[in-house]
């Protein structure tokens, strides 16, 4: 495994781009060992996808309860909204609410059944939103693309807080 010395990538244009899917479970699974080693570096991450640290490969890690590792991932069934305060290593101290699912089913070559995260305890929670906006980043979503319009400052709001600010 190379020795090359992965970092974050913070620029928003680079991690708009969707990945390229692995077209071997090898060449994931070592994708996924570089995930493990920076997520481990990681202060309060509980989530990375290859394409953070300058990976363009559908693949990411999970670790909130356990290391969940997902190759070529997708969701295959999601229900049941719910908004959700989540944050991302790409952008340190920025945090949105997010529209989320409580209930979704995810397929991955990994995995020879389909996986279910639900919404039952609040780790539950925090891994059910972090397996989506991890496959988000594969996608090239970012979590300021899921803002819930009811976060998001109204044209009043705006405004008034211009006018507060003297402009």
């Amino acid at each position: 495994m190379s020795m090359k010395t992965y970092k974050i990538i913070k620029n928003k244009t680079k991690l708009q781009s969707p990945c390229d899917p692995c077209k071997t479970l090898s060449e994931g699974e070592q994708v996924g060992a570089i995930l493990k080693s920076v997520l481990e570096k990681s202060q309060d991450g509980v989530g990375l996808a290859a394409n953070q640290i300058g990976i363009n490969k559908r693949v990411c890690l999970i670790n909130v309860k356990k290391p969940i590792l997902l190759i070529n991932p997708k969701i295959v069934s999601k229900f049941d909204k719910f908004y959700y305060r989540e944050g991302c290593l790409s952008f340190p101290g920025d945090y949105v609410i997010t529209e989320r699912y409580k209930n979704i089913m995810v397929k991955a070559d990994n995995h020879k059944k389909l996986i279910q995260f639900t919404c039952g305890t609040p780790e539950d929670t925090l891994e059910c939103a972090c397996v989506q906006h991890e496959i988000d980043h594969l996608n090239g979503i970012l979590m300021f693309d899921r803002a819930s319009p009811l976060a998001m400052p109204s044209a009043t709001d705006l405004l008034i807080r211009g006018l507060k600010n003297g402009k």
